[in-house]
C-alpha cells in the first residue's frame, strides 16, 4: 500500500433484482426464479438506499445521505447502512469493490 492511501469498500446494486413501488409498497423483485421468496419488502429508507446504489457508493456516502435526510446520528446511520448492505449481500443483490483513496 502506498503511504497516505486508504482502502475503501464501495457497493453497487446487482441487476438480478428490480425495485418496484406498488400500491405504496417498496419491493425488490427477483428477476430469476428462486426457491425462496421472489419478493422482498423495503422500507422507504431502504428504497432510498437502493436507488443510490445505482452508482458505486461507500458506507460513509450512504450514511451521509441518511443523516441529511433524517437527521440521524452518524454512527447510527452507518450501522443502519451496514445492516442493509448485509441483508442485500445475503440475497446476492449487491456487489462490492475495494478502492484506494
Amino acid at each position: 500500500m502506498i503511504s497516505g492511501s486508504v482502502d475503501t469498500v464501495e457497493y453497487r446494486r446487482r441487476d438480478n433484482y428490480v425495485y418496484r413501488l406498488t400500491v405504496g409498497e417498496h419491493l425488490l423483485v427477483a428477476l430469476h426464479a428462486r426457491s425462496d421468496e421472489p419478493l422482498y419488502a423495503l422500507t422507504p429508507t431502504g428504497a432510498q438506499l437502493w436507488e443510490r446504489l445505482a452508482e458505486w457508493m461507500s458506507v460513509d456516502q450512504l450514511a451521509d445521505a441518511l443523516v441529511n435526510e433524517y437527521e440521524l446520528p452518524v454512527d447510527e446511520a452507518r450501522q443502519d447502512v451496514r445492516d442493509f448492505l448485509d441483508q442485500l449481500a445475503s440475497l446476492n443483490a449487491v456487489e462490492s469493490r475495494a478502492t484506494t483513496v
